[in-house]
């Protein structure tokens, strides 16, 4: 099931879908400062438009895939002590329960993080 001939092709797909994903993302925040620097906008403006809002879910997001990735490598870990080959169906289903721990443990803290605190500033 999880063999070189299916993981390798995979992982190369997302690798490339990141990547584009990435460069596309640079390129297009240099075109817009470079369009707020010509059209003589102040620099907090560029400052504001171009940084990532506090309440994104995206600020955490090395949070999330370091949890997912945890609790998928001990499920692995697990499947290594399971008296079950590779190919039966419970072997994927303790890695999406794995999966879903590590993202439910990823919204839990994530929302213990933006929680205020009360200290006014």
């Amino acid at each position: 099931m999880f063999d070189t001939g299916t993981l390798v092709p995979l992982a190369f797909f997302v690798t490339v879908a990141f990547t584009l994903v990435g460069i596309t993302t640079v390129i297009s925040d240099g075109r817009t400062r470079r369009l707020l620097i010509r059209s003589g906008a102040a620099a907090e403006l560029a400052r504001a438009l171009g940084a990532a809002p506090k309440d994104d879910p995206g600020l955490y997001s090395s949070l999330k895939w370091g949890l997912v990735t945890g609790a998928v490598g001990l499920a692995l870990i697990l499947i290594q002590f399971l008296p079950y080959r590779s190919e039966d169906p419970i072997v994927l289903g303790v890695i999406l329960v794995f999966l879903a721990a590590g993202l439910l443990a990823y919204y839990v803290t994530a929302r213990r993080l933006e929680r205020p605190t009360g200290k006014a500033v």
